[in-house]
């Protein structure tokens, strides 16, 4: 499989580019679209399902508080994407973590789950058999 991921500059981006590479969305089977820049992850996923790409969006926990800031917001609209697509029979899903070990959550005195946990999710819900609309996981 080929992947095209976003956000990799740092973090999990990052490493699931080292682990998997990164090329074109036009040129991938798998779109991972990791990086939030307010709503842009939502347009990403428009995009990527009119190419029929097999699509996992990192979302958050974060979106179901919504009242907490714009960044849940954001998340939140990811989400319901997500949902519409995935009811219009487009392979995509929607993985909410809580906190994560990377830079961005290293300041937050949470308990966190280690990035290879992450990883695993995503494979996980890559090789199912069927089709997994949305997963939350927290620490």
């Amino acid at each position: 499989m080929k992947f095209h991921i976003t956000g990799t500059r740092r973090g999990l981006g990052k490493a699931l580019e080292d682990k998997y590479g990164n090329v074109s969305l036009e040129g991938c089977d798998v779109f991972i679209n990791n990086k939030h820049d307010g709503f842009t992850q939502v347009d990403m996923l428009y995009k990527a399902a009119k190419l029929n790409k097999r699509i996992i969006n990192i979302g958050s926990h974060a979106s179901d508080f919504t009242f907490r800031n714009e960044y849940a917001v954001e998340k939140r609209a990811l989400r319901e994407a997500n949902n519409h697509l995935f009811i219009a029979g487009k392979k995509t899903t929607c993985l909410n973590f809580g906190y994560f070990d990377t830079e961005r959550s290293a300041h937050k005195d949470v308990d966190k789950m280690p990035l290879e946990y992450i990883i695993e999710i995503i494979e996980w819900t890559l090789n199912q058999k069927y089709n997994v609309k949305e997963l939350t996981v927290c620490a």
